[in-house]
């Protein structure tokens, strides 16, 4: 129980105020950081991969973890161009046909864990490689385009200048899933079975119920930041997004979601999407490449699990040391 002692609310602090130190240092030190150019093109970007992660969070709660959100996503940006593509008696289907797209994909993936007992990361990078491989086959390499200009359009509106339209959809997904995890019978069940599988069967929770639904949900979310990527980028590509992986796994790590299991929270997820927008955008004023950037991320996910584990590690020392002299 060491490892998944719930560290949610330390995380959640500590981030905001990462974060808020981390603005006001651009804030001060970055030219033209507070322009209105520079805000809105920071909110029509972090929904993509906020999305992502905020798919990924189920699963990592369960003490599982889904590499194919960003095939997924690619996979369902695929299926609505090709619709919207298609004629506008096409155009209505493809946003529900991208949704159901995700659904299928992300049921699979439970399936694979749940019934066949494949572990979590095999399973999701074997479906990686065949929903990238179908969309491949799909588009023949090339990517999409032509779309409607009134569905490319509203991947760069704004309300009122500075509230940009994917900022909108991430923020309700967030507070969807948020609502999701914290009141839902799935969503107290998942958090149970991924601090302590055993205690779950015991208490009658269905095991593989429970997994299927929870993938069949990241594949939804994924299917959404699919769309919101599509109307952004106003094409669809198989292999878009291939550094999102290690960003969405580190955005998890970084907001206290424990690798373990049973623990993290959506407000962590959202703080630290928002906290390594910032880092992204200081790294962009500093003429930072982007190979140097992943260079970067990378190594903060390294940094931040060393971390975690000699903290945890130290603190259930402690904790241990503590029990025995009181026993």
């Amino acid at each position: 129980m060491n490892a998944r002692r719930d560290t949610t609310t330390q995380y959640t602090i500590g981030l905001g105020v990462l974060a808020l130190a981390i603005f006001v240092t651009l804030t001060f030190y970055a030219p033209n950081f507070l322009s209105r150019a520079n805000l809105n093109s920071m909110g029509s970007q972090f929904p993509e991969f906020g999305l992502l992660a905020l798919g990924l969070l189920p699963a990592m709660i369960t003490g599982g973890i889904d590499l194919s959100v960003v095939a997924i996503a690619n996979l369902a940006s695929i299926v609505a161009a090709l619709l919207l593509r298609a004629g506008p008696e096409y155009a209505l289907l493809a946003i529900p046909a991208a949704l159901l797209t995700g659904l299928a994909c992300g049921v699979l993936n439970g399936c694979l864990i749940a019934y066949l007992r494949l572990p979590p990361i095999l399973a999701t990078l074997g479906t990686l490689q065949l929903f990238g491989g179908i969309a491949i086959v799909i588009t023949g390499g090339p990517s999409i385009t032509g779309l409607p200009a009134w569905y490319s359009a509203w991947g760069t509106w704004s309300i009122g200048g500075f509230l940009p339209v994917p900022l909108i959809v991430f923020t309700i997904v967030a507070i969807g899933m948020g609502l999701f995890l914290r009141f839902s019978a799935t969503g107290m069940r998942a958090r149970l079975y991924g601090a302590n599988p055993l205690a779950a069967r015991f208490v009658g929770i269905q095991e593989r119920k429970l997994v299927i639904k929870i993938y069949a949900t990241a594949g939804v979310i994924a299917s959404i930041a699919g769309l919101v990527i599509l109307a952004r980028a106003n094409s669809a590509t198989a292999d878009y997004g291939a550094s999102y992986l290690l960003l969405v796994i580190l955005i998890n790590i970084l907001a206290g979601v424990s690798p373990f299991g049973g623990v993290g929270s959506t407000m962590g997820v959202v703080l630290a999407v928002i906290t390594l927008q910032l880092i992204s955008s200081g790294l962009n004023f500093l003429a930072f490449t982007a190979f140097t950037r992943d260079l970067f991320f990378g190594g903060l996910l390294i940094a931040i699990m060393s971390i975690r584990v000699i903290a945890e590690g130290r603190l259930g020392d402690f904790r241990m040391l503590i029990s025995r002299r009181q026993t």
